[in-house]
């Protein structure tokens, strides 16, 4: 099966109003290293998309560019038909409100309580008082399945899957359409990995959101992701189902999905 059948196939027929994330042509390098080089990729609304490749080979950056830390040399980067590097801050905020991030180690601030880790973003937008506030985070909270006694917990307090909770609950906060995580099951054991797994397959089916993800881990792609998007050669040489995936004849597909089969056979 040829890598070009297997993007047209991805593509489809979407329109422009299904298109959440749309990556145009982009180049990214950091001094002589050329990181990117005309990557082109879409996110449709109501996707669960993985983005996996070999460590350093650009996904995080990626990611990055796509949440607005950091611009590429070149291209166009479009959230929901706007391009986000191309806008004034006022605008720009209001664009990034429309998705939630949850990065590897959770990223919680370790001053703040569980509550004041979820609130922050809501607070930031100051259009809410205290009391709604408080509401929205008790909700925030039993949507990842955390009891409110654990809301004045400290970070250092949590045992790894509850920061995953805790950073996935605030990246909920502003009721994103889009949902990025990046590597959302690291450091977990394999209980909490499917646990947090069947979390995001719930919310993603309750809340109607848009979901793309970064993992290095196997069986996490084999059970959470809908499409896949490989990052290799500077640029994104396959995305399709992953049953797709395990037929394409090129070198790093066939050694990094050499077990994918197996796994897709006990789904």
């Amino acid at each position: 099966m040829s890598e070009d059948f297997i993007q047209n196939a991805a593509d489809g027929d979407a329109s422009d109003q299904d298109i959440i994330c749309d990556i145009q042509n982009v180049c990214t390098e950091f001094g002589d290293n050329i990181v990117h080089h005309n990557l082109n990729l879409k996110v449709k609304r109501g996707d669960i998309l993985a983005l996996v490749g070999r460590s350093g080979c650009g996904k995080t950056t990626l990611l990055r560019h796509i949440i607005g830390l950091t611009k590429p040399i070149s291209g166009n980067v479009l959230l929901f038909g706007q391009n986000l590097h191309a806008m004034e801050r006022v605008a720009q905020r209001r664009l990034m409100d429309r998705f939630g991030v949850l990065f590897q180690q959770g990223a919680l601030f370790s001053a703040l309580s569980v509550f004041d880790n979820i609130a922050f973003p809501l607070r930031e937008l100051k259009q809410f008082d205290e009391s709604i506030i408080y509401q929205l985070v008790m909700h925030k909270l039993s949507l990842v399945e955390l009891e409110p006694r654990n809301a004045d917990l400290l970070p250092a307090e949590l045992s790894g899957g509850m920061v995953k909770r805790v950073g996935l609950a605030r990246a909920l906060a502003l009721e994103p359409e889009l949902l990025v995580l990046d590597e959302p099951t690291a450091g977990l054991d394999p209980d909490r990995s499917h646990n947090f797994i069947d979390l995001v397959k719930q919310l993603k089916k309750s809340l109607g959101l848009t979901v793309l993800f970064v993992t290095h881990d196997m069986d996490t792609l084999a059970s959470l992701a809908e499409r896949v998007a490989v990052l290799e050669d500077k640029h994104i040489i396959a995305d399709c189902s992953l049953h797709e995936l395990a037929e394409i004849d090129h070198p790093f597909v066939i050694n990094f999905f050499q077990s994918i089969r197996s796994r897709l056979e006990r789904l």
